[in-house]
């Protein structure tokens, strides 16, 4: 059993950004641990943004203000991770990786357990930072088990011989999807169920329209997959609108966004509740905060949104739970 004043849950963004304000409010970096399922920091980012996919400061065109030490312009993947490496470096956070918490437990004394499979950590305050990227919305409909490995979430594994691609969803991320696997030399089809591409941010949409007008992907409007089987080495792809005739495919990449954990956090113990119908607030257990996309809502917030909302949970902490020994700094302007 270990015992820290705070304990984070998450090695992204927010999850660093909390380590940071904690240790500008007076906490030493020996007084915080970070628990990450994973293996490297902002896992999600890593493994499932292309590599051309840059990592843009404002999200959707929603503006973040930076109010803490961490900041970032619009950058490129390694510009991204090279910047979070060397915070890491300067105030010598500690991550605990490989671990997944598996139950949160509230004391009489006020202070929580925090359980993994390696390990209980005693401490006084919690901040949760998962992320909303680890549960893809899937398909729905009968797929043949003999191609499911072709049934992708991301675009990270397509290999350059998988030359005939169909991407279904109508978000920002097909958009980008679409836009980076025409790039690569795909043969792209785009399906979605709408008429018009009115999820996805004006720039994202005006690529995916240009792509359509001058023929460089093949879009099925207000279409809908019925099913998926396996024809050699391929997959098949049947949809319920007879204007639709079967398509022949070597991968699907699904792009239909994510689902909020919050299965996940109730196995865990922790009771969430709602503002508005889509913020989380903090835990019905007092002490337990949500930061980074679990206190952005549905529509997801920025890489800056993320670190902010470090800053201004570990205030509220220090205002209500914790006995922070420097008072809050806030950068003028």
């Amino acid at each position: 059993m270990s015992t820290f004043p705070i304990v984070i849950i998450g090695a992204g963004p927010a999850g660093i950004a909390t380590a940071i304000e904690a240790i500008n409010r007076g906490y030493k970096s020996e007084d915080i641990v970070i628990i990450e399922r994973f293996g490297e920091v902002a896992y999600m980012i890593s493994s499932k943004y292309p590599d051309e996919k840059p990592i843009l400061a404002n999200y959707k065109g929603r503006m973040a203000a930076c109010i803490g030490d961490m900041c970032i312009t619009d950058m490129t993947k390694k510009e991204f991770f090279d910047y979070l490496n060397e915070v890491i470096t300067k105030y010598k956070l500690k991550i605990e990786f490989h671990q997944q918490v598996t139950q949160i437990t509230k004391l009489r004394n006020g202070q929580f357990n925090v359980a993994t499979k390696e390990d209980t950590y005693t401490c006084d305050v919690v901040f949760v930072a998962i992320g909303n990227m680890a549960a893809p919305r899937n398909l729905g409909v009968p797929i043949d088990p003999k191609i499911s490995d072709k049934i992708h979430y991301d675009i990270q594994n397509i290999k350059a011989e998988q030359r005939c691609v169909l991407v279904v969803g109508g978000g920002d991320s097909s958009a980008e999807y679409t836009k980076i696997l025409t790039e690569r030399g795909h043969s792209v089809v785009l399906s979605y169920r709408g008429s018009s591409f009115t999820r996805m941010i004006e720039q994202n949409a005006k690529n995916t329209q240009s792509l359509v007008d001058e023929k460089k992907i093949h879009y099925l409007s207000e279409s809908l997959i019925e099913r998926i089987d396996a024809k050699d080495s391929s997959s098949v792809v049947y949809f319920k609108d007879e204007k639709y005739p079967p398509l022949i495919v070597s991968v699907v990449v699904v792009a239909l966004g994510t689902e909020r954990p919050t299965n996940y956090l109730n196995t865990l113990g922790i009771s969430t509740k709602t503002e508005t119908g889509e913020f989380f607030s903090e835990s019905s257990m007092k002490g337990l905060f949500f930061v980074g996309d679990l206190a952005s809502g549905k529509s997801g917030g920025s890489i800056n949104f993320a670190f902010n909302s470090g800053v201004k949970a570990v205030s509220e902490a220090c205002d209500m739970h914790l006995d922070c020994p420097l008072p809050a700094y806030r950068k003028a302007g």
